[in-house]
């Protein structure tokens, strides 16, 4: 059931306007053009299928219709013009066979288990299949944004290739990824400090070639002279042990410095200051047996020795040259920079250990080898070498780091996704389930419908509505013409209008009188509110709407079609049924009317009518609609209250642009009253206290005059007056027809207004 309706932006809805409280029967009272048919377009508007329906109710809406559960009818000028007008031919209208109650109680039933097992497809099935296929998409929107973060947190490390590493949207990353895990990673076992390490060669740091090395020609010479001088420094040399001064050197250990001595004395002179104690102690005799203890085997020993050791200073310093080279270019790690300083040491020991060698030359000494250095110095010619091979090789090594950083990103990846795909096995299974079920429950649905139909087929005829139309044109004095079948179509019988002495009378509804034509139209349509026309709607509650029917027909027409009106709205019962339409097809009816005496006689108290009610007032003011509800009450009981209606109304709005119409309702109140009441009393004695400055001499006389036929002292069209009125503040019209009442009867006056 509608419970309420916006409309905004249609006619003269300009602004929004709502109608709330809608019941089961609701009475709409309006003068013509007000916008009652407004309301009868938009809802005929919702009966159209969704393609054909118009845009100009856009702005508008309603709460409750369900197109699946209701169906519209409405009866206005468009009806008669699609039933009659524009076709001469009518459809069969299909009336439920009330003498099969044993199938009616099937199709019933049959119906609640239908729509049971609807139900259960839209409020449990669907919902639960809604949910997995929602919660899949869910975890796979999250899988995705994870190996997304996953990228953008390892691009941070990777800065000058962050912005043209590809696949930059989170689906395309992913899809890349499953790209990956579709084959054998190429390197499954890659870190991401190997990646850092890459990166900063081949991207991070200016990469340069390395020009520097170790020469291997360099290493091979300082090993030789190794061998060589670890030759010397084993031997024990010692100088002629037959000169009577040998036993005091060696056994005073002081070779080195005796030898050191000897270089200061000369050699032609016989006796000379000692340079050690600077005594002239050493006679040529003393230098002879210095000179016979350092022989020629001696001193060619220690010269040998003092040349290998400058070579080796030589060679050593060259080598560390070229390690400060290298280390100039290259240090990763500082590598380089480590092994200097320890192979510097490591010269400056052995060298160390020669100069011992030299001062005690009977003393055994060796040096190592530089062959302890032999790892570390293959290991920096290695990383040069692969530097260089990587320098020489940068765009295919630039091209690897991206394909190691694809793999490295699916591994990390690959455990999230195969847990989804373990737990979209699961959710699959589920939806499976599901889907069984609901295709058993389609089964049932099928099976459901098909009884229904055939059950239909023996419940349901056309002829019965055909012949109560005719009933009621009979009754109702029109015996000119008739409904009568004309074809059957698929089985399903086709009406036509025709004239009782003419049997091929054609488009006889062109011929009849408006009143005839309105009456056989809402014949027509009372019947469709019974039955319906289309078999298949035949399930669905209707929703009746019934806009100004009575145009052009006599009284006793009126009143038939009011008693059918009643019918539709009639109520099941007394009380607790009394807010329940007797017919149970029929779900709310809207019924809206111009006409006085029909919307009295529709909407009376004294009619069975359903009690769940309301009533609505229409008005429309400078070209704007308005709607008031008035509940269960009617407030529309005459013309006369309807005039008082309206001036309580324009006194509230307080609008001078409303002076003449409001001057047209004081004076037709004033009229009826005169005429009603045969008023006697002298109603000029109200202007006997007002000055004929004051503005409301004017009104006063202008509508005293219309009480007073006779009179002329102010004529309503007078040109003066007109001009006045429309400037006149509102307040003073309402105080001058407060006065006259007053002055006339003021017990009518309060008891209308108030």
């Amino acid at each position: 059931m509608i419970t309420n309706i916006k409309l905004k932006g249609i006619s003269s809805y300009k602004n929004e306007v709502m109608i709330d409280d809608l019941k089961k029967v609701n009475f709409f009272f309006g003068k013509n053009g007000s916008g009652k048919s407004t309301i009868a377009k938009f809802l005929y508007n919702l009966s159209l299928e969704e393609i054909l329906r118009s845009t100009d109710f856009n702005n508008c809406s309603q709460t409750g219709y369900l197109d699946d559960n209701y169906d519209i009818l409405v009866f206005d000028e468009k009806f008669t013009e699609k039933n009659f007008i524009k076709k001469d031919i009518q459809n069969g209208i299909f009336s439920l066979n009330q003498g099969n109650e044993t199938i009616d109680t099937l199709i019933e039933n049959e119906n609640i288990f239908l729509q049971q097992n609807i139900d259960y497809l839209k409020d449990i099935l669907q919902p639960k299949k809604d949910k997995i296929t929602q919660d899949d998409k869910v975890n796979f929107d999250k899988l995705k944004k994870e190996c997304f973060e996953d990228r953008k947190n390892a691009l941070q490390f990777f800065l000058k290739i962050k912005d043209s590493f590809p696949y930059k949207q989170i689906q395309n990353n992913f899809d890349k990824i499953l790209n990956v895990l579709s084959n054998p990673l190429s390197n499954d076992n890659i870190t991401f400090e190997d990646l850092i390490d890459a990166y900063k060669r081949y991207f991070d740091n200016e990469f340069v070639k390395i020009n520097s090395n170790i020469s291997r020609e360099l290493y091979s010479k300082i090993r030789k002279q190794e061998v060589e001088l670890n030759k010397l420094l084993n031997e024990v040399i010692i100088g002629n042990n037959d000169v009577d001064i040998a036993k005091m050197i060696n056994d005073l250990g002081i070779r080195n410095w005796v030898s050191t001595g000897i270089s200061f004395l000369k050699q032609d002179e016989d006796l000379q200051i000692c340079p050690f104690c600077q005594k002239e102690t050493v006679d040529a005799e003393l230098i002879d047996k210095f000179e016979n203890y350092f022989d020629e085997n001696y001193k060619n020993k220690i010269s040998e020795l003092e040349k290998l050791k400058t070579d080796y200073i030589s060679n050593t310093s060259l080598f560390l040259q070229e390690l400060k080279s290298i280390l100039g270019e290259f240090n990763e790690k500082n590598i380089v920079s480590n092994l200097y300083d320890s192979i510097k040491t490591f010269f400056d020991e052995n060298i160390e250990q020669i100069d011992l060698k030299i001062k005690d030359s009977n003393v055994r000494k060796e040096i190592k080898s530089l062959v302890n250095f032999k790892i570390e110095i293959s290991n920096i010619k290695k990383i040069i070498k692969k530097h260089n091979d990587d320098f020489n090789n940068i765009d295919s090594n630039r091209k690897q780091f991206e394909i190691d950083l694809w793999c490295y990103l699916a591994r990390e990846s690959r455990e999230k996704i195969n847990q989804y795909h373990i737990e979209k096995y699961n959710c699959a299974i589920d939806y499976f389930f599901e889907l069984n079920a609901e295709n058993y429950i389609n089964s049932l649905i099928s099976e459901s419908k098909e009884k229904i139909e055939q059950w239909k087929t023996e419940t349901v005829t056309t002829q019965e509505a055909i012949s109560n139309i005719n009933t009621i044109l009979v009754n109702s004095g029109f015996d000119g013409f008739l409904i009568d079948e004309k074809e059957k179509v698929n089985n399903i019988s086709q009406y036509y209008l025709k004239r009782i002495d003419d049997e091929n009378s054609n488009n006889v509804f062109k011929t009849l009188s408006e009143g005839e034509k309105n009456f056989i139209s809402f014949l027509y349509f009372y019947q469709l509110c019974l039955g319906t026309d289309n078999i298949d709607r035949s399930s669905k509650k209707k929703i009746i709407v019934i806009d100004d029917p009575v145009s052009s027909l006599d009284s006793q027409v009126l009143f038939i079609v009011t008693t059918l009106i009643h019918q539709l709205i009639a109520k099941k019962g007394n009380k607790p049924d009394h807010k329940i339409l007797r017919n149970s097809n029929i779900q709310q009816v809207f019924i809206m009317s111009h006409n006085l005496y029909f919307f009295k006689e529709v909407s009376s108290d004294f009619r069975p009518i359903c009690y769940d009610k309301t009533f609505f007032q229409i008005t429309k003011t400078k070209n704007e609609s308005s709607i008031i509800c008035t509940g269960d009450k009617n407030e529309i009981l005459n013309d006369y209250t309807l005039l008082w209606n309206s001036l309580k109304t324009f006194k509230e709005k307080n609008d001078s642009e409303l002076n003449v119409s409001l001057c047209n309702i004081m004076r037709r109140i004033l009229e009826s009253y005169a005429n009603f009441t045969r008023l006697g009393k002298d109603s000029w004695g109200t202007l006997s206290n007002i000055s004929i400055t004051d503005p409301r001499y004017y009104i006063c006389s202008a509508l005293i005059s219309e009480i007073n036929d006779g009179s002329h002292k102010v004529s309503p069209l007078d040109e003066m007056f007109y001009q006045r009125i429309i400037n006149e503040v509102p307040e003073n019209l309402f105080n001058a027809f407060e006065m006259i009442f007053r002055e006339i009867a003021e017990p009518h006056y309060e008891a209308m207004m108030n």
